[in-house]
């Protein structure tokens, strides 16, 4: 049987992977709300993407949460087999303070002065056993470095102080050359009331292909500029780069030559990529289709309508 560590942490597995596919959902549905001519479904993917976005903060704070319980049962873990280190440690601890009563022959040595004839050598060795068993233990010899490198911090200091002084005087021609800068942001030009406004030299827009049905990634399928009358719609499909958030855009169709549709509104799709339009035609005949960009016609195309055959 599986223990707790491993199901936390499969469950959060879980919880990681509801959380990319969230993500996903979100994306594919941000893209086709951007893309997308239709107001109610543009509305439709606008709210997928958001409950997708709040599904994505739910699976996150599920998977903290399954993450956290593993982690606290890895600590509990920990815990108990450090507890058991110490316990172990113990008895040696006893051994060595038992062990340290052996120094205690030393003093018994003592009376060994008994002979008074061997008096002088007995007193040579007692200064040379002495002296390694009561000198090492001090601890000095640790006092003297961390003195001997407080007092080399000092001198990298002043050092420093000496190598940013030379600084300034290079960053003195910097003042000069930000006014040479100003006067490129200053050109703005504002159109007269009146005065026709041309797209901007960047924009494209087009070809454009018609076809009476788009496929799941909008694109035309079986383009063509003639179709039988019947239809319930017909797309006009364009691709487009260059176009800026907020300019003026508008779609007119004609007929014959008489304009029999207009859609005119701000460009909010992006900067490039693919977009589409629609008409539903009104019975046998020529239509045109014009895309304007400011005052400018970016993009026109004819189509025909011909009449069913008896």
């Amino acid at each position: 049987m599986a223990s707790l560590p491993t199901i936390l942490l499969l469950l959060a597995a879980l919880s990681a992977g509801a959380t990319v596919i969230a993500a996903i959902i979100a994306f594919r549905s941000q893209r086709e709300a951007s893309s997308a001519i239709f107001p109610i479904v543009r509305e439709e993917e606008r709210n997928r993407a958001q409950r997708a976005r709040i599904s994505i903060f739910v699976w996150i704070a599920v998977t903290a949460l399954f993450i956290g319980g593993w982690l606290g049962t890895l600590r509990l873990s920990g815990s108990a087999e450090s507890a058991a280190g110490p316990a172990e440690a113990s008895p040696t601890a006893a051994a060595v303070i038992e062990a340290q009563p052996t120094p205690a022959p030393a003093s018994t040595a003592t009376p060994v002065i008994e002979p008074t004839a061997t008096a002088a050598p007995l007193q040579n060795q007692e200064p040379t056993s002495a002296p390694p068993t009561d000198t090492p233990p001090p601890a000095a010899t640790d006092t003297p470095v961390p003195s001997a490198t407080a007092t080399a911090t000092p001198p990298p200091t002043a050092t420093a102080t000496n190598t940013n002084t030379p600084l300034p005087p290079s960053a003195t021609p910097l003042p000069s050359a930000t006014p040479t800068a100003t006067p490129t942001s200053t050109p703005t030009r504002v159109p007269l009331p009146g005065e026709r406004v041309p797209a901007p030299a960047g924009v494209r827009v087009g070809p454009i292909q018609f076809s009476a049905e788009l496929d799941s990634e909008q694109s035309p399928v079986n383009p063509a500029t003639t179709f039988t009358d019947g239809l319930a719609q017909v797309y006009g499909v364009f691709s487009f780069k260059g176009l800026e958030e907020g300019l003026p855009f508008k779609i007119i169709w004609y007929k014959n030559g008489a304009e029999i549709a207009r859609d005119e509104g701000q460009w909010e799709w992006g900067r490039q990529g693919q977009s589409f339009v629609f008409l539903s035609p009104k019975g046998p005949g020529l239509y045109k289709l014009e895309l304007w960009v400011n005052d400018t016609v970016v993009a026109t195309k004819l189509f025909e309508i011909t009449p069913r055959p008896k």
